[in-house]
């Protein structure tokens, strides 16, 4: 049987590296619905303008969110645009908090481990003392 849905956007990324926990993924699917014609009912007059099947979907190793936008409209367009631009920004800038705090950690880890010898020196002295 041939796949009546033909893509313009199929991406599949695991966002773990190996080795790490399994499972977590975002999955992005678009539609491409250039080649279906406006079907039309006769007895009603209506027309039915194809509709693009959506998804963005996102998951952690235990939980799973999936995304809706909507083309139907200029105000769910502008609506489904304005979300995907939201959610691009916010990841960014998490992207550079996390980068932030993941340099503070890295220094404040080198300093910890760099004093430890000199911590060490002074207990046994103290115990030497006592």
């Amino acid at each position: 049987m041939e796949n009546p849905r033909r893509a313009r956007v199929v991406e599949v990324q695991f966002l773990n590296l190996p080795g790490f926990h399994a499972g977590a993924y975002v999955r992005a699917y678009v539609e491409d619905t250039s080649e279906k014609e406006v079907a039309v009912a006769e007895e009603r007059k209506r027309h039915h303008v194809p509709y693009p099947a959506l998804v963005l979907e996102i998951s952690d190793c235990y939980r799973r969110i999936e995304l809706d936008f909507d083309v139907t409209s200029p105000e769910a367009r502008l609506n489904s645009f304005h979300k995907i631009d939201t959610l691009i920004r916010s990841l960014q800038a998490f992207r550079d908090g996390l980068a932030a705090e993941a340099a503070l950690y890295r220094r404040r880890a080198r300093e910890v481990a760099d004093s430890k010898p000199i911590e060490d020196e002074h207990a046994a002295r103290r115990r030497r003392s006592a």
